[in-house]
């Protein structure tokens, strides 16, 4: 039976798009979502991204910002137009420039725990019902 921390960060039934470009923080991040609850669908760039996103329904994203020579800002256009939920992760401060068209968008900065993460999901999806 999953203690009292466990319960309130489970994500049990959500299925989350994971977008990161580090390979060991990706697997680190999408098991430990897993053991959660979720249904993880990992992806590593935009164009994986967005074709996991147009053929499935995800109920929240989770995207690093910075993905090697691009940004998940299409990503995140593409949830915003879909009325999915997301936030940022990013190795910079939450007042970096990089974020200025993202005020609305709560952004995490790495290293981060994903019992943590799963807090602000659960936290994201509450405000919007």
């Amino acid at each position: 039976m999953p203690n009292g921390d466990e319960a309130q960060d489970s994500l049990h039934g959500l299925r989350i798009l994971l977008v990161e470009d580090d390979p060991l923080i990706c697997l680190d991040l999408e098991s430990s979502l897993s053991d959660l609850g979720a249904t993880v669908m990992p992806a590593s760039d935009v164009a994986s991204a967005l074709k996991i996103m147009a053929a499935t329904a995800p109920d929240f994203a989770v995207l690093d910002f910075e993905l090697g020579v691009e940004t998940s800002e299409p990503i995140a256009r593409a949830a915003r137009n879909r009325n999915v939920p997301f936030l940022y992760l990013s190795g910079y401060s939450d007042r970096d420039q990089r974020f200025a068209w993202w005020s609305d968008i709560t952004i995490l900065v790495k290293p981060i725990s994903a019992a943590t993460i799963a807090r602000h999901i659960r936290g994201a999806l509450r405000e919007r019902h």
